[in-house]
């Protein structure tokens, strides 16, 4: 550890903003129609939860972190998605 490098870079996560990773995966799930990759969004979110809720009976070093980090990059991806989803909406309807 460097503890230079400690005082520039704020390593602290707020979980807080997991709640809002987690429901913009939810609203994409909501919105898509049944398929595989719902089915997988469905598992994707259970696992999420359920290893938050269980962190402290799993002995990985940086595990709490790696949560955080699945649900950022899902949450990122799904708002991707229903910004496409939208824009395609959109054009969908300028045609008509």
């Amino acid at each position: 550890m460097n503890p230079e490098l400690d005082s520039i870079i704020d390593l602290s996560i707020r979980y807080d903003t997991l709640f809002l990773f987690v429901l913009i995966i939810g609203i994409y799930e909501m919105l898509t129609k049944p398929s595989w990759f719902k089915t997988f969004i469905r598992i994707l979110l259970i696992c999420i939860v359920l290893s938050y809720n269980f962190l402290g009976f799993i002995p990985i070093e940086d595990f709490r972190s790696g949560i955080y980090n699945v649900a950022w990059f899902s949450a990122f991806v799904a708002l991707v998605l229903i910004l496409f989803q939208l824009v395609k909406y959109g054009i969908r309807k300028t045609n008509d």
